[in-house]
């Protein structure tokens, strides 16, 4: 807000604080897109649990947008007929004690860690520091339900390939802009979690940090 913003200047701000802040996320429907035949036979519209992240606008350097980071897996052993309040509350907590006790803080990369055990949901895809971070992240994850971390599920990559802080600039409708940073060496932290039952119209806000500024959450993180 600016002290000259007229009033509608000021309802406009408000508004896009409104949509950018994920304030509205929890009353819009979510989207499934097109399901995938191969992939679907197993995982078909069983419930989703997706975590956020996001780097602090505090921690940029020369980047416009802040780093953001996002982790999803499935409950293979629950459909939306089954799941219930009770069990969201079970997940919630789970979350909060993993990833918000305290805020956990994930170092993005340029390797890719994938962790792949579709028996219990898991198809995770991470951009990491090192294979030592990737496996600190993927065990935060599968112990959120428990579950044994499998070293037979894991493929690290390493890549000699150079991805520039800064990459430079570009010409877009006749300005020079800075290109997108690829696979940016950032900490991103943990911000709010969100489960989706497919045939429910919104989604369930089941952790949320103060940044996030979720309405609706089952759990609430005191610390930012």
């Amino acid at each position: 807000m600016k002290d000259n913003d007229t009033s509608t200047m000021t309802l406009m701000r408000m508004w896009l604080f409104e949509v950018t802040a994920g304030r509205l996320q929890s009353v819009q429907a979510p989207i499934y897109g097109i399901p995938v035949a191969d992939y679907q036979r197993d995982v078909a519209f069983k419930p989703q649990v997706k975590l956020y992240f996001r780097e602090r606008y505090t921690d940029l350097t020369d980047r416009t947008a802040p780093g953001r980071g996002e982790i999803a897996f499935r409950l293979m052993n629950e459909t939306s007929s089954t799941y219930t309040r009770a069990k969201a509350e079970e997940m919630a907590r789970d979350i909060k004690r993993e990833f918000a006790n305290p805020i956990f803080v994930w170092e993005k990369g340029k390797y890719y860690y994938y962790y792949r055990d579709h028996e219990r949901g898991y198809d995770l895809r991470l951009l990491v520091k090192s294979k030592a971070e990737g496996e600190r992240l993927a065990r935060a994850v599968v112990a959120i339900q428990s579950h044994p971390f499998e070293s037979t599920s894991v493929d690290f990559v390493d890549t000699d390939k150079l991805y520039p802080s800064n990459p430079g600039t570009q010409l877009v409708y006749g300005r020079q802009v800075k290109k997108p940073v690829r696979r940016a060496t950032v900490d991103v932290r943990f911000r709010y979690a969100q489960l989706f039952l497919n045939g429910r119209q919104t989604v369930i806000n089941l952790v949320s940090t103060p940044e996030a500024g979720l309405r609706s959450v089952i759990e609430r993180v005191n610390v930012a």
